[in-house]
């Protein structure tokens, strides 16, 4: 077992977030647009034989102006009230209704009467002849979803913002909110066909998903108990948008899949310390001690030396302990930096003159260690192909060159940890 799995983990997704989900993303980017149909004396005159301009009777005219007038003049609840009168009329003719509903609308909005605005805009909605122009229809649909959105009424935000997408609907607050609104209502499977939906969508555009849909579908995988749906999720937040906080998630989650190859911990570790993650006492302590048992006491107490200065080493009771693991790795530092000249004479075989580069690389002797890698792979032969690859590629990038690393990160093959390490390092390198 991977001594890393023991490492400190807050599942970043784990608390709920469906109470932040419902902020009025749609209402901070929607205009509400209930086009109202102006109601003039012209509208009660005789019609031709040929005119197809409505009819309404003039005390119908009489109370939509003045609904409107009084909106205009910012006298809400009047205009309100005026429009509900308009509306208990008897007898209200095909011509009037959408008048009247459209008045109805905009007064329940005003006065944020969001559930009458609601009903009253779902009526006027099935009720547009089919010769409505489509505007007009994905103008009335979006006060429908902002003022459903308002009402918490969910599931019919859901029902009429598919029908707004179906129709073309462009405000792209809407697939934004119908994300949100799935997450609350616990439809994990719909959050994560949409939000692929609109990464597809937005790929097309050449514009990143945004970070906090991304994180609902993660959110939704996770609820669903889909491990493998979860870290590819995770895996596309840290491609995204990266961050110490998700580079703290993906790295013990990797230490714990069953295919881990704990060869690689100690590269675990490493990664731990490029993206800030290397943080108490014990993840100093394993790091250190791994580096001295692979036989890298360079790195161990280089290790060592930065718990020092970051004040979690000399102090408590593992303190001795501590200093023993220092004299340790100074020892065998000393003993080694003896035998290397010895060493770099014999190493003939690639495997030989491979672990000569992990020594020059522990040392941080970068441009060596690089060209050392690079002739070991020459020369063919490796037993560990893609570690050293995988090594060879963090000297590369450790020197600046980071197309020449991501190119030989790219030729990792045969080992899974070592492939999926490799592509790690290419996320971070690309961050940096």
């Amino acid at each position: 077992m991977s001594c890393i799995q023991f490492f400190k983990f807050k599942p970043l997704l784990k608390r709920s977030i469906a109470n932040h989900l419902l902020r009025s993303a749609l209402g901070l980017t929607m205009v509400l647009a209930i086009p109202l149909m102006a109601v003039t004396s012209a509208s009660v005159h005789a019609q031709t034989a040929n005119s197809q301009a409505p009819v309404l009777r003039p005390e119908m005219v009489k109370l939509l102006q003045a609904s409107q007038g009084a909106s205009k003049e910012s006298q809400f609840e009047k205009a309100l009230s005026l429009a509900q009168q308009a509306m208990s009329m008897p007898n209200i003719t095909k011509d009037e209704k959408p008048y009247v509903l459209r008045t109805l609308a905009a007064s329940a909005m005003q006065t944020k009467n969001f559930g009458l605005a609601v009903s009253t805009l779902e009526t006027l909605i099935q009720e547009l002849p089919d010769t409505t122009p489509p505007d007009q229809k994905l103008a009335l649909l979006e006060s429908l979803l902002s003022a459903s959105q308002q009402a918490q009424e969910l599931e019919r935000f859901v029902k009429w913002a598919r029908v707004y997408l179906d129709l073309g609907g462009r405000n792209t607050s809407v697939r934004s909110v119908l994300i949100q609104t799935f997450s609350v209502l616990k439809k994990h499977e719909e959050v994560i066909k949409e939000v692929n939906a609109k990464i597809k969508f937005d790929e097309g555009l050449k514009v990143k998903t945004p970070e906090n849909e991304l994180r609902l579908m993660a959110y939704g995988y996770r609820m669903l108990k889909d491990e493998a749906g979860y870290n590819t999720a995770l895996r596309l937040l840290l491609q995204t948008y990266p961050s110490k906080a998700y580079w703290a998630e993906v790295i013990p989650r990797m230490a714990r899949q069953a295919n881990f190859n704990t060869r690689f911990d100690l590269d675990l570790y490493r990664l731990l310390e490029v993206t800030g993650n290397l943080e108490d006492v014990t993840e100093y302590t394993d790091m250190a001690s791994l580096a001295l048992k692979n036989g890298l006491p360079a790195e161990s107490l280089r290790v060592v030396e930065l718990a020092y200065s970051a004040g979690l080493f000399g102090k408590g009771s593992d303190a001795a302990n501590q200093q023993k693991m220092r004299q340790q790795a100074q020892q065998k530092l000393a003993e080694d930096e003896k035998a290397l000249p010895a060493l770099e004479k014999s190493a003939k075989d690639a495997n030989t003159i491979s672990s000569l580069a992990d020594v020059y690389a522990s040392q941080q002797k970068w441009e060596l260690a690089s060209t050392t890698y690079s002739k070991a792979i020459e020369m063919g032969g490796l037993r560990r192909e893609a570690e050293v690859r995988l090594h060879a590629g963090i000297a590369l990038s450790k020197l600046g060159k980071k197309a020449e690393a991501e190119k030989m990160w790219d030729n990792v093959q045969g080992e899974p940890t070592a492939v999926e390490l490799a592509q790690l390092w290419k996320i971070w390198q690309k961050a940096n």
